[in-house]
């Protein structure tokens, strides 16, 4: 397993927790302090939901949700960023 088929892999779940988050987002009433670790789990729960999908082991889509969940989060905070700025 080299680095780009996991970054690979994390791209596509991290769409799949974006999505998610932004959807508990609006229907919860969830602290914007607790996004980033809901995102990392969720993250790691997607990944763990598609292994049996993927060639990959356990570990592998593990790290790989763990990623998505923090890339997920660092885009929430880009976007907060962002509306900011204007």
């Amino acid at each position: 397993m080299d680095l780009t088929t996991l970054l690979i892999i994390a791209s596509a779940i991290t769409i799949l927790v974006t999505a998610f988050i932004e959807v508990v987002k609006r229907t919860t009433k969830i602290a914007a302090r607790y996004l980033p670790i809901t995102s990392i789990v969720v993250g790691i729960f997607v990944a763990i939901i598609v292994t049996p999908f993927a060639d990959y082991d356990y570990y592998t889509m593990v790290v790989a949700g763990a990623i998505a969940g923090l890339s997920a989060c660092g885009l929430f905070d880009l976007t907060k960023v962002a509306k900011e700025d204007k």
